[in-house]
């Protein structure tokens, strides 16, 4: 009998995410035995981070297999849009673990806890940042290339684990040196990164969920696919509305008024089909026919005589 040996496609976004949510788990509790027997609060704060890491890679995976769902009646458009939401819930996360960890430093500062960290709390930070940058870079290359938002949210998610490990390590480091409140202050230092990369996430989600208009050069090369078309005299209108890693379009276009119902059909079939073979993340198209009017010059134009 002869096993089938399945192959792993690494730009696959589910094989993406689950990577990054084991990696995060190893290293969270990696982390938080360092700074715990490593007596450093920046790498307990650090490891906070990666915990909610684990929870934000959590979101994201099981929004792309809700994403995968096919359209039924209550979703004729499908369910491609959890990935949006999971995106945004991604960002809440990261938001949280900032203030928390804000707050915590600031408790600290003000108590004067203080403490000389151990090694093993300055090889975990450099640990952490070389595995999340790598990490990022892999995780924003597959996102980027599936037009994925959600794991484009979990790509700057990894970053700014990066960053708050480089934190960490600058505030360890510091401690060492005979300045034991470095420690605590790089806690801060982390949570302010952080919460700017959570708005730095919010902000572009909050116009998805909003049905913000995508960027002029998706809408440009629509309407440049379209008057391509043989038949199409202009491009009346263009609306576009994202589903997670795609879009949906609706366009009006103009053909010679004389044509027959069944010729303007043939027309929209092409228009629809070019669009969906040439122009990425398009996943539907509706296309709507007018009758093509001249624009008449205004009585008040000069002649030109």
């Amino acid at each position: 009998m002869r096993l089938e040996t399945r192959k792993i496609n690494l730009y696959d976004s589910k094989t993406c995410t689950s990577v990054g949510l084991v990696t995060n788990i190893v290293l969270a509790i990696f982390k938080l035995f360092a700074g715990i027997f490593g007596f450093s609060y920046a790498m307990i704060a650090d490891s906070i981070h990666s915990f909610s890491d684990c929870v934000a890679t959590g979101i994201v995976y099981v929004s792309l297999r809700i994403g995968e769902r096919p359209p039924d009646k209550s979703h004729p458009y499908g369910h491609a849009n959890a990935e949006i939401i999971a995106a945004f819930l991604v960002a809440l996360t990261i938001l949280a673990a900032g203030v928390y960890v804000g707050v915590s430093s600031i408790n600290l500062i003000a108590h004067k806890h203080f403490e000389t960290p151990a090694v093993i709390a300055l090889v975990a930070a450099a640990t952490s940042i070389v595995i999340k940058e790598a990490l990022f870079r892999y995780t924003l290359k597959v996102g980027r290339r599936n037009n994925s938002p959600a794991v484009v949210a979990n790509a700057w998610d990894h970053r700014s684990d990066a960053y708050s490990s480089i934190g960490a390590l600058a505030g360890i480091l510091g401690a060492r040196l005979g300045f034991p409140y470095l420690d605590p202050i790089a806690g801060l230092v982390i949570s302010g990164f952080i919460i700017q990369m959570s708005f730095s996430l919010l902000r572009p989600n909050i116009g998805v969920l909003m049905d913000e208009s995508p960027s002029s050069a998706v809408l440009d090369k629509i309407k440049t696919t379209a008057l391509e078309t043989g038949g199409v005299k202009t491009v009346d209108s263009i609306k576009a509305h994202r589903l997670g890693a795609s879009f949906t379009v609706d366009i009006e276009v103009a053909v010679d008024k004389s044509l027959t119902v069944e010729r303007g059909h043939q027309v929209a079939e092409e228009v629809k089909s070019r669009l969906l073979g040439e122009v990425e993340h398009v996943q539907d198209v509706i296309v709507h026919v007018n009758p093509y009017r001249p624009k008449q010059p205004s009585p008040n134009a000069p002649d030109g005589g």
